[in-house]
């Protein structure tokens, strides 16, 4: 009877700690973790490179000026505007920055291989006397160096400003053919010259791939003026004619950039 009086005793004793201390924890197996998934997104910053093709005009204000500072008397005489329209093609390198998660900056390197040409025809008949002119000039080449600021308007979407500096090379070619009736004149010519200038635009570019984007660009570039004749002394000793035109070039174009 007293073993187990002790033995009862015992039971309650531990019973009572056990319930003291309160439930044990229970174990848990450890569960799988799962990484968080991706933000889709395309990654901007970096180098890119890429080609373009489109569409462009030209337009050429031609203009006479005249001036003496000892009369003193002046004459400016605005001709009919000249233009031209034609393809182009370019190529395209650039490096952008990512200033925030939604402004990017950039600076990009271009040359553009244009075929805007324009022809402009004077003819005159007076009897059996003609004179046939035709005067011909167009932008060949057109290289750009201009910053890009744009803003993503979704993580694969981005529409950008554009402020540069371009050079451009013309081509002017022209021939001439007079005639009486009976004796003919011929005459023909070529010349070069290059423009510097102003470049501003706006464009969109978006994510095709993980490393290919689609763009589409508006430019428009204002030309320094261009002076055939600019000439001390031709009518007067103090004198001065000047004859030019002002130039300026609109494209579009669209084009695909690969980013490194």
């Amino acid at each position: 009877m007293m073993r187990f009086s002790v033995t009862l005793a015992a039971a309650a004793f531990v019973g009572s700690a056990a319930f003291a201390a309160g439930p044990r924890p229970v174990a848990v197996e450890p569960g799988v973790y799962h990484a968080p998934a991706p933000v889709s997104g395309f990654n901007w910053e970096g180098f890119y490179a890429g080609a373009s093709l489109g569409y462009g005009s030209t337009n050429y204000d031609p203009s006479i000026n005249w001036s003496d500072p000892s009369i003193p008397a002046a004459l400016g005489i605005d001709l009919p505007d000249l233009g031209g329209r034609g393809g182009l093609g370019s190529l395209q390198a650039g490096y952008n920055f990512m200033l925030s998660d939604n402004m990017v900056a950039g600076i990009q390197l271009d040359g553009t291989f244009s075929a805007i040409n324009n022809t402009t025809g004077l003819n005159l008949m007076l009897g059996p006397n003609e004179i046939d002119f035709e005067y011909r000039i167009a932008p060949r080449t057109m290289y750009t160096i201009a910053g890009r600021l744009g803003y993503l308007t979704n993580p694969d979407t981005m529409v950008y400003g554009l402020l540069g500096y371009t050079r451009a090379n013309f081509r002017g070619s022209w021939d001439l053919l007079a005639t009486d009736g009976v004796d003919t004149f011929t005459a023909d010519g070529s010349y070069s010259f290059a423009l510097n200038g102003a470049a501003i635009g706006m464009g969109i570019e978006t994510r095709l791939s993980n490393n290919m984007t689609l763009g589409l660009e508006y430019r428009y570039n204002h030309m320094q003026r261009y002076s055939f004749i600019d000439q001390d002394g031709v009518f007067t000793p103090d004198d001065n004619l000047e004859i030019g035109f002002d130039t300026s070039v609109q494209t579009i174009r669209a084009g695909l950039n690969f980013h490194f």
